[in-house]
């Protein structure tokens, strides 16, 4: 098994480039960095006015925040010079996943960013990871929180792999926080304040399998603040409308951290982060502020520290977001993580609208009228946001007309009832039947700041910045890419190079083997739908237990049984895990399929002993492959085989497989690794810590797009899936042709007969009428 240090070549790694800033494990860290978010050069000059360490800002294009406006290289190289000049230190997010197609622009940026020098880059691609190590080395890297980081392995791994710092994810308690820090030499990052995502934030699959936006790329539609109804089993209800049930079962409370900064200090955490590129300025003047009082009184006496600490809450009671809570801090069950009678909606609440209404301008056109009682102070200019209650739908716009008692004012108060004009896009969503609330989501002043910033900005800038063409295209050559290469036509042939077709097709339709997915070692001997080449299941104490029974029964299907592993494993559940595999291993198997990409770590206690021999692993979509680079990267990590991004296009997967795969006289992939994809089962769309009092897991729910779920508790997960599986069997012959070496039928998503008659239907075509989600596969992935 190749070491995922391999990864990097050591003859261009400089370990002396920087000192690393990070304790030993076991001591407390003297400081944390104070790392604020910059969407717009208001919030930057804000961050830095109120005294943050660190400001962190979007690649353009690349970062997982769909901004009105990127920031471009010349300005992120004025902000440089600008935050370094006060010493503020300024990191690049990096963080979007990469499509086959955009590998090109992605490596002119890391080309751009190499020039500029940022403090660091935040990643979550493997193939960008794999492509910023290997080529330019003089970039420091940090891991996303996109990259699920959540045990000890997982930053232990990283860190090898040559990440100066890892950003945990939002679900670890502050005792597992410190356990990491005291078993890894990890640099530790977390989020101290903003908005929670409901599922493992890279491992969501809601908004991209429901819509084709994913929020791998920044584009989530968040599914999670919608409401949801409440259906018993075998009930029909029509339309998904808001019933007595209905709830924001998924919509978190942000969190907010400021009372537990010693705590955090005493774990070993270096930098406390800041959410928010995409909110105002106001709310990160307010919300940097109230940290950096915080941060400073820390050693001051209690009563002095109480004193600051009521200053830094009203701070954030001002800065217009949500309803804060403490989040996973405290504890991995928390009971304030939700607020299910409320939209979950950031602002500040301006009042309950009930119907929307036409008026006709002077110039003969009709506008959008509603009408609210204030709650808050409105003036022209103010950002709005209309949240649509029966549909889940915000709408937000800029207030440019307002009126009381029929005349034009430019503010309204408090118990004032006003009759606003909408500058947005609502046609066709007039009428009575409206149901919604308004909040302000900024004040009117950031316009101007935002013109007056961005022009200030722009004049600190001194030269263009312009990618190596040179070193682009020797990185393109050898990832067997060319400028001008699109995606791969569905035939197999690709629009660049003459070479797909060797690779993209197959003679004739054979049929590709299949892998199937079943629920436990009982479920073995079942009549399944296909022959199976190989056997998944799941890695789990049930089915631990359950092996120990029906060993004897199963014993000559041992060769064909690959195991398992979650994507999530907390830090508790670590040593359980680790004692598994040496006892499969032990016992004659040899196959696992890895849920992580950190999780090569578990099996160090094999290396060189003498059960390595043998030892294959596999790596699930949840590693999201998107592209040919993330492929030589998992080729690299000495992975024998792996799916590919559920989430993907057809073009996206021909051309990734094609690039990856094509040979060219004695260059070749490190390791011919195996492509496998996801093509029947019913994935979980949210995959979540929380585990709530409010959910009923017996009961489905359904969305106001009448789109039915079901959520389950399982292994320490919650997980929401559809009732409509997914399904890519329609394009089988399609599929048989791209070069893939195996598909994955997943029987573990519902009762295992009923799956298996699922597929057979599909397979025989009986299949026609049934519904299916398709994903992106014939559409569009943002």
């Amino acid at each position: 098994m190749v070491n995922m240090g391999s990864i990097l070549k050591p003859e261009i790694r400089n370990p002396d480039k920087r000192v690393r800033k990070t304790p030993r494990p076991g001591t407390r860290n003297p400081s944390m960095e104070l790392l604020a978010p910059a969407g717009s050069f208001p919030a930057f000059e804000a961050a830095l006015e109120a005294g943050a360490d660190a400001v962190y800002v979007g690649v353009p294009g690349f970062n997982a925040r769909a901004l009105s406006r990127d920031f471009t290289f010349a300005e992120i190289d004025s902000m440089i010079r600008q935050a370094h000049g006060q010493g503020v230190k300024l990191y690049i997010a990096m963080n979007s996943l990469v499509k086959e197609s955009e590998l090109p622009a992605a490596l002119d940026a890391l080309s751009c960013l190499e020039q500029l020098r940022p403090d660091a880059l935040i990643l979550q691609d493997l193939g960008l990871l794999y492509i910023a190590r290997t080529w330019f080395p003089d970039l420091s890297l940090h891991a996303s929180t996109l990259l699920s980081i959540h045990n000890s392995t997982a930053a232990g791994e990283l860190t090898n792999l040559g990440v100066e710092r890892v950003v945990l994810a939002r679900e670890l308690t502050i005792d597992e926080m410190a356990a990491i820090h005291h078993k890894t030499d990890a640099e530790i990052e977390v989020f101290i304040h903003g908005a929670m995502c409901f599922s493992y934030s890279g491992l969501c699959m809601f908004s991209s399998l429901h819509g084709g936006k994913s929020s791998l790329r920044g584009q989530c539609v968040q599914p999670c603040r919608r409401h949801y109804s409440c259906q018993a089993p075998g009930k029909a209800q029509r339309g998904g409308g808001r019933g007595k049930d209905t709830k924001y079962l998924f919509s978190m409370n942000d969190l907010c951290g400021v009372d537990f900064l010693p705590a955090l200090r005493d774990a070993g955490v270096s930098c406390l982060k800041i959410e928010g590129r995409m909110k105002s300025a106001r709310y990160v003047a307010n919300t940097v502020a109230a940290y950096r009082m915080a941060l400073d009184s820390m050693d001051e006496p209690v009563e002095e520290q109480d004193r600051v600490l009521r200053r830094a809450h009203k701070l954030l009671d001002e800065a217009m977001a949500r309803k804060r809570s403490s989040g996973f801090l405290l504890a991995d069950r928390p009971a304030e993580a939700i607020t299910p009678g409320q939209s979950g909606n950031s602002g500040q609440m301006l009042g309950r609208v009930r119907g929307l209404g036409q008026e006709r301008t002077r110039d003969g056109k009709n506008r959008l009228t509603l009408q609210v009682r204030l709650e808050a102070q409105v003036s022209e200019g103010d950002r709005l946001r209309l949240h649509n209650e029966k549909t889940g739908e915000r709408i937000s716009f800029t207030l440019r007309f307002l009126q009381i008692g029929g005349q034009r004012r430019k503010a309204g108060s408090p118990g004032q009832t006003v009759q606003l004009s909408l500058g947005a896009d609502l046609k066709g969503r007039s009428g009575r039947n409206f149901q919604g609330s308004l909040f302000k989501v900024d004040v009117g002043s950031r316009i101007v700041a935002e013109r007056t910033g961005r022009r200030r900005t722009k004049k600190l800038s001194g030269h263009k910045i312009i990618a190596d063409r040179r070193k682009v295209e020797e990185i393109l050559d050898h990832l067997s890419w060319k400028r001008g290469d699109g995606p791969a036509k569905r035939s197999g042939k690709s629009k660049g190079r003459g070479h797909a077709h060797k690779v993209g097709r197959r003679a004739g339709r054979k049929e590709l083997p299949w892998w199937v997915a079943v629920p436990g070692p009982a479920d073995v001997r079942q009549r399944l739908p296909v022959r199976a080449a190989r056997i998944l299941m799941p890695l789990t104490r049930d089915n631990m237990h359950s092996l120990g029974r029906l060993e004897a029964k199963i014993k000559k299907y041992r060769g064909r049984i690959i195991w398992r592993l979650p994507p999530v494993i907390q830090e508790a559940d670590l040593n359980w895990y680790e004692q598994q595999i040496k006892k499969l291993a032990a016992s004659g198997y040899s196959r696992f399929e890895l849920g992580h990409c950190s999780q090569y770590g578990l099996f160090t206690a094999l290396q060189n002993g003498r059960h390595e021999q043998g030892l294959e692993l596999y790596g699930h979509y949840s590693l999201n492959l998107l592209n040919s680079a993330s492929l030589h990267a998992a080729g690299h990590l000495g992975l024998q085989g792996a799916l590919f991004s559920l989430e993907t296009e057809s073009d996206n997967l021909a051309a990734a497989v094609t690039h990856f795969k094509w040979q060219r006289g004695k260059r070749r992939p490190p390791q011919r690794m195996k492509l496998g994809l996801y093509v029947y089962g019913r994935p979980p769309l949210f995959t979540s810590r929380l585990d709530s009092d409010q959910y009923n897991y017996r009961q489905q729910l359904v969305s106001p797009k009448d789109e039915h779920y079901t959520l389950e508790h399982k292994d320490g997960l919650t997980l929401a899936r559809s009732t409509v599986p997914f399904s890519l069997l329609k394009w089988q012959q399609e599929l048989s042709t791209m070069g893939l070496d195996y598909l994955v039928l997943d029987l573990t998503g519902g009762p295992m007969k009923k799956e298996a008659a699922t597929v057979s239907a599909l397979l025989a075509g009986g299949g026609k009428r049934m519904s299916v989600l398709s994903g992106n596969f014939q559409g569009t992935l943002v």
